[in-house]
């Protein structure tokens, strides 16, 4: 097989070409010198299309650990009266073939079939192998959780026996498929893009080179599938303009406009999520703007979403900010949000955390942070006043509102727990993600 292909060959006719084998090893453990074998499940690809299947129950020749039978549901009397290994190891050979492997963590399986066929005195395998829990890693770099389970879940995958070979690699097949319809979709031209897709085709990134069709980035920023934040570069990557934009088909003439009057090189969209977050990710970009057009942003910014006439009420509503230490809001992936300490709104002092799953390194962070500013100790985000003063007044209409944004004191978070869980899950009830990402991306 060719590692490069000619960059004029159609991304459909490159993955239609390709034939892989999806699999997964249940085993009585990790070491791969005293552990077995006790199911393995093998799922063909051929193109995009699922294919042929095998799943064999091993006999490992020796007890099962007990959190191995409750982890994968095989018991010992299972595998009693199965073949061994060996006897059908050659029948999977030749299922494999010398197509390329598939596994959701290659990383393990490969070495740990491999040392299999050392013990038999039989050659490894010399297939090229894809793991898909790295590919997401670099499609979707902002997931904190990449087990099968999750990602079978939020792209709509049927898996409702984790831990079991067939199960697993059929999942683990379909999650491939929906990976190769995403390359389909951002124009794979080469073959070992597949191997190392970091830096092209992250779902919630695209960029533009300045001879880009515009009718082609005008479709595209008027179906973005959540708030975003668009940017200008010229020579050597310097910013000549950027935007926070919220979905508002308002926005769309206006970037269109920018691009045909700046002298642009790149233009790249970033997928943020709320509206808030949006803002809060957009302030060291706004920092880099000439005068002119910082004037320009601030006064579309309130044009769009608030009025001048707003601005006393909005502004005193901001003052009791000063009562709440912390803010939490959805994160872009389901599942997920991210905090802020008030005094300091800013990345670099951003959580991003799983809810119920974290919920002691939230803790932990709520403590921490708090203790930081109570002693002063907090990097203070230099965001400027005009900004600033647009920012602190969309949020105070997002909490009268009760939308968005999720204001609390470290005192009830750490001396009233229920109360503040309770708190927490009641607005984010209400507060729903909606960006179903990353099944919509860019």
């Amino acid at each position: 097989m060719k590692e490069n292909l000619n960059d004029l060959q159609p991304e459909s006719d490159i993955l239609s070409s390709l034939k892989f084998c999806v699999f997964d090893l249940e085993t009585t453990g990790g070491n791969t010198k005293t552990d077995k074998i006790i199911e393995i499940g093998l799922v063909n690809i051929d193109g995009k299309e699922i294919g042929e299947k095998k799943s064999y129950l091993i006999d490992p020749e020796r007890k099962i650990p007990d959190f191995i039978q409750k982890l994968t549901s095989i018991k010992q009397a299972d595998v009693e009266g199965c073949p061994k290994i060996d006897s059908v190891m050659e029948e999977i050979l030749e299922f494999i073939g010398d197509r390329v492997l598939i596994a959701h963590n290659s990383s393990f399986d490969v070495p740990f079939l491999n040392s299999v066929l050392k013990r038999l005195g039989r050659p490894e395998l010399k297939n090229k192998s894809i793991c898909t829990n790295l590919m997401t890693k670099y499609l979707i770099p902002s997931l904190m959780n990449s087990n099968l389970n999750y990602m079978s879940k939020i792209f709509k995958i049927k898996h409702t026996k984790a831990h079991r070979a067939l199960d697993d690699a059929d999942a683990t097949a379909k999650l491939f498929i929906n990976y190769l319809d995403i390359f389909e979709s951002k124009g794979l031209t080469k073959i070992n893009h597949l191997y190392y897709p970091k830096n092209r085709f992250e779902l919630d990134l695209v960029n533009y080179k300045k001879d880009s069709s515009v009718d082609e980035i005008r479709a595209k920023i008027s179906k973005m599938p959540a708030p975003y934040i668009v940017s200008f570069k010229g020579e050597n990557g310097v910013i000549l303009f950027a935007f926070p934009c919220s979905n508002d088909s308002r926005e769309v003439e206006y970037i269109m406009e920018k691009t045909t009057s700046l002298n642009w090189e790149t233009m790249t969209i970033k997928l943020i999520g709320p509206f808030t977050e949006v803002l809060l990710k957009y302030t060291h970009l706004f920092a880099k703007l000439d005068h002119e057009n910082k004037q320009d942003v601030i006064t579309k910014l309130w044009d769009l979403h608030l009025q001048k006439s707003e601005r006393k009420e909005l502004l005193s509503k901001a003052l009791e900010f000063e009562k709440y230490d912390f803010l939490i809001i959805n994160h872009l992936v389901p599942e997920q949000y991210t905090i802020y300490p008030l005094a300091s709104l800013g990345h670099k002092s951003e959580l991003i955390f799983r809810y119920p799953g974290h919920k002691k390194k939230l803790a932990q962070y709520i403590n921490s942070r708090g203790n930081k500013a109570v002693n002063n100790k907090v990097r203070k985000v230099n965001v400027p006043p005009q900004l600033k003063e647009f920012i602190d007044c969309y949020m105070a209409k997002s909490q009268i509102e009760n939308k968005e944004v999720f204001f609390f004191d470290k005192t009830i978070a750490i001396k009233k727990v229920d109360d503040f869980y309770e708190a927490f899950e009641k607005f984010f009830l209400k507060n729903k993600n909606i960006y179903n990402y990353p099944q919509k991306y860019i």
